[in-house]
């Protein structure tokens, strides 16, 4: 189910921002949340004598509605840092939508909250309409971020009443022309076909769910197939993960999210890595990306050569569910690309959890940096999200 409890809706009063009001009021409605409206009032930095940083007191102009102000330099800081003060499950925020120059070296503030908020953003475009009824479009990459955006879809879904359509593209890869002569040509349509076939798999998992799913693979350049494929379904809201990058990365992103969030014809929900989930579920944690796996596990294998540690891992799918292992002596656990497996090493034994999707825990994104702390007790939780769907949890404590 969704938690959504607190809902921030920023605006300057501008058509762009306006456009979000209605949609930010439905879902604080649907979800009995409290709604607070942002008005932020842009003053000079500090330093200057203009400076000001006092802002008036927040004011609750109706039952589950609440009217701050805020004096800031920077719009997004204020949203961000009043996000963070009311723990917003959800901001819900207009954009202008510009690209080229303009948009490179002033910046936007919807897309520096999207690059930092600390909860999923949902936004509404210029060329948005914000009352389409068609399904929820759920464009995913096979990475760990995208398992939460399906969840987050089906979840979206099931409270409007509308299907879920996953959508995975491949692009081409561009070959610098020296290398390619030397290189067989691409199948695109091989390639095509077998992701057609995971991304089958993966969502035949949950095809038993509370509403209908559907999978599409194309070819082409993702943002472009996304923004078409949701005018062509008339699509009510795209759902997306997005990775917050550091350092220059982290200006000049120009990312599939956010050119599909300057074109989309519908409102867009970005869930960055490493923020809050909409979904409050015991079983699961949040996402661990790909890229740390192994560091994860070895920092974890550290921890048992150094100290006596026990292990449980316990099938948590819907489809089935028991212990492999209860407090087994805890030797290790290991992630090798190449065979594509988490292994789990106990005394006496090995467990396998082939073709691994996700991989989640209760620390996300920063996972890796809690395993490597020598002053963290444990225990340790991480949940292992199969290709098929499958899910096994492990947890590893002190003995």
């Amino acid at each position: 189910m969704l938690w959504i409890h607190t809902v921030l809706f920023p605006t300057d009063g501008s058509p762009c921002a306006e456009a979000a009001r209605p949609l930010a009021e439905r879902l604080a409605r649907e979800h009995n949340a409290t709604l607070h409206v942002l008005r932020v009032e842009v003053v000079p930095p500090v330093g200057d004598l203009r400076y000001d940083p006092i802002s008036g007191p927040d004011e609750r102009t109706a039952e589950a509605v609440v009217e701050a102000r805020r004096r800031d330099p920077s719009a997004a800081e204020a949203v961000l840092a009043y996000a963070d003060e009311v723990a917003a499950d959800m901001i819900v925020m207009g954009t202008h939508g510009r690209a080229g120059v303009d948009r490179l070296l002033l910046g936007s503030t919807t897309e520096h909250v999207l690059r930092q908020a600390p909860c999923p953003v949902l936004t509404v475009g210029p060329e948005a309409t914000a009352y389409a009824d068609g399904p929820v479009l759920a464009p995913l990459a096979f990475e760990s971020a995208s398992d939460e955006a399906l969840e987050a879809a089906i979840a979206l879904a099931e409270g409007r009443g509308v299907p879920v359509v996953a959508l995975h593209v491949v692009e081409p890869a561009a070959v610098p022309v020296p290398y390619a002569m030397a290189l067989p040509p691409i199948d695109v349509a091989l390639i095509v076909d077998t992701a057609r076939q995971t991304l089958g798999r993966w969502v035949g998992a949950f095809a038993d769910g509370p509403v209908p799913i559907s999978a599409d693979v194309e070819a082409g350049h993702a943002a472009t197939v996304i923004v078409e494929r949701a005018k062509e379904l008339g699509a009510e809201m795209l759902v997306m993960a997005s990775h917050g990058r550091r350092g220059l990365g982290r200006w000049l992103l120009g990312s599939v999210t956010e050119e599909v969030v300057r074109h989309a014809p519908c409102p867009v929900l970005t869930l960055r890595v490493g923020a809050r989930q909409l979904l409050s579920r015991p079983s699961a944690g949040r996402a661990v990306p790909r890229d740390d796996w192994r560091a994860l596990f070895d920092a974890l294998s550290a921890r048992a050569a150094k100290a006596p540690y026990t292990v449980t891992v316990s099938v948590v799918s819907p489809q089935a569910q028991g212990a492999v292992y209860d407090r087994a002596p805890f030797v290790g656990i290991t992630f090798d690309p190449a065979d594509d497996a988490v292994e789990v090493a106990i005394a006496g034994g090995e467990h396998h959890v082939v073709r691994p999707f996700a991989v989640r825990a209760e620390a996300g994104a920063w996972a890796l940096d809690a395993a490597r702390d020598a002053d963290a007790p444990g225990p340790w939780t991480v949940e292992v999200v199969r290709a098929d769907g499958g899910r096994e949890r492990i947890d590893i404590a002190r003995a």
